[in-house]
């Protein structure tokens, strides 16, 4: 039997995803929800992820995705807010930063912390794993302040990381530098795949876990339309949000994994 994680990592961006993500995790057809608390809704989305927390026990893994990046999400710390007011960076500017040795190493260190312990305090509970949004932890700077956040809020179990980047070189740094702080990578795998045709998603699961790794994480993006998502984002990706949901949430994507021989870890 193959272990896969299957996990959504933007709970906090509208109350139709946040909902969905509740009810996937609680029928297990979702093995990990990422919370980002640093959006307008965490403060009064938390609640409602404990209740589910206790209802799944340790049958879902609940941690945090950290952003330092990308629309939606505003500065957590009072530093970062004090330099940079309301905004995140773009990750072309992070990238940029990371590539040219100008990376605001110390305010993105006092991010991190703040957003992990918010998650913390809210939620009542150390995260089970840590992601970063946008990929940004395939960049070893901001990786190792991840990590050295991570060594500050000395969580009493060491979370797991997720990797934003598939096996290979990058990957294997990445595994070395969690090893190196007593964490375990992840490895990444496919997402799934990006179709408004549920007949078509049905079919494309159908052998979309053959190949993977034991306990790769498979990222996915259910949920439902609502007026935020159809304010904030573009008609094809609330389709495929809609599309996803119904398909992980029907009896024959429980099927499809039982006869792939798939666990959702």
């Amino acid at each position: 039997m193959k272990r896969i994680t299957l996990g959504a990592l933007d709970y906090g961006l509208a109350f139709g995803v946040d909902r969905a993500l509740r009810e996937l995790a609680e029928k297990g057809r979702l093995s990990a929800v990422g919370a980002l608390v640093a959006t307008e809704l965490w403060p009064r989305e938390f609640r409602p992820l404990q209740e589910t927390a206790e209802k799944v026990g340790n049958r879902v893994l609940f941690g945090v995705t950290i952003a330092f990046s990308g629309d939606r999400v505003a500065p957590v710390s009072s530093r970062m807010q004090e330099v940079y007011g309301e905004r995140m960076f773009s990750r072309e500017k992070l990238n940029f930063r990371a590539l040219t040795r100008l990376m605001p190493d110390e305010l993105l260190l006092e991010e991190a912390k703040a957003q992990l312990a918010r998650y913390s305090v809210l939620m009542k509970r150390q995260p089970d794993f840590i992601a970063v949004r946008e990929g940004l932890l395939s960049s070893m700077s901001i990786a190792r302040l991840v990590l050295k956040a991570v060594d500050h809020a000395d969580f009493e179990k060491p979370p797991l990381l997720i990797s934003p980047v598939p096996p290979g070189l990058k990957a294997l740094r990445l595994s070395r530098l969690a090893k190196a702080h007593n964490m375990k990578l992840l490895p990444r795998a496919e997402p799934l795949p990006q179709t408004d045709d549920r007949e078509n998603l049905q079919r494309l699961l159908h052998n979309h876990f053959d190949g993977m790794s034991d306990l790769s994480f498979v990222a996915a993006i259910p949920g439902r339309a609502d007026d935020r998502l159809r304010r904030e984002e573009p008609r094809k990706k609330i389709a495929i949000r809609e599309c996803q949901y119904e398909v992980l949430a029907s009896t024959r994507f429980f099927h499809t994994l039982d006869k792939k021989d798939v666990f959702l870890n």
